[in-house]
């Protein structure tokens, strides 16, 4: 599952740990990212899905 971040470029400590990590990709600056309606620094991708709250205290929005 693919997650933006809106608030900083994914790094260390910008996401949940315990999840396991396919891919992390940002871009050179904040991007507008149609999919999800807004801007964002990049994107992680999980195995699986975070819950509600995992996302919103990492401020990462959901594809």
């Amino acid at each position: 599952m693919r997650y933006y971040s809106t608030q900083r470029p994914v790094s260390l400590g910008t996401f949940p740990g315990g999840h396991k990590v396919k891919e992390i990709f940002n871009f050179d600056e904040r991007t507008f990212v149609e999919s999800i309606g807004r801007k964002a620094w990049g994107w992680i991708e999980f195995e699986g899905e975070l819950s509600e709250k995992e996302a919103a205290n990492y401020e990462l929005v959901r594809e």
